[in-house]
């Protein structure tokens, strides 16, 4: 897909807030258009998954070295993360994050990322994503559902 047609098409897809060498936060993603999502029952999803991701940025050598050295120091899970999934039935877009991630800012940065329209997103937590860090100038959040 060119440059320009994926900025103006939503993407599903998985991403993590991860912390950089020069104490930046810096957002990481994965993903891909609807037409080329997998089914998963009512849902269309991105199919690997944070741990393959994960897998496959330390093994490639075509991967930005200071990325391959942050995922080879670090665990999947370490960091803040979450997933973007379609809901077919509802015809909605659902941002799910780690709680830290579900300040204002960190969700329009997510939506902005994926390119999802504000109307048609619906943004939940999942205990699923629990992180051990949290990048500097993300303050936790614990307060949320």
């Amino acid at each position: 897909m060119n440059e320009t047609a994926q900025h103006e098409t939503p993407q599903l897809g998985i991403y993590w807030l991860v912390q950089t060498t020069d104490g930046g936060a810096r957002l990481l993603a994965a993903g891909c258009p609807l037409d080329h999502a997998e089914p998963y029952g009512d849902w269309l999803t991105y199919g690997p998954g944070h741990y393959e991701t994960w897998a496959h940025w330390r093994r490639d050598r075509t991967v930005d070295p200071a990325l391959r050295a942050l995922v080879r120091s670090y665990e999947y899970e370490d960091w803040p993360r979450g997933r973007i999934v379609f809901d077919l039935v509802r015809h909605l877009f659902i941002l799910y994050a780690d709680r830290k991630l579900l300040t204002p800012e960190m969700i329009a940065r997510i939506q902005a990322q994926f390119h999802l329209p504000e109307d048609c997103t619906d943004v939940k937590s999942d205990l699923h994503y629990q992180s051990k860090e949290t990048p500097n100038g993300l303050v936790a959040r614990r307060d949320q559902p």
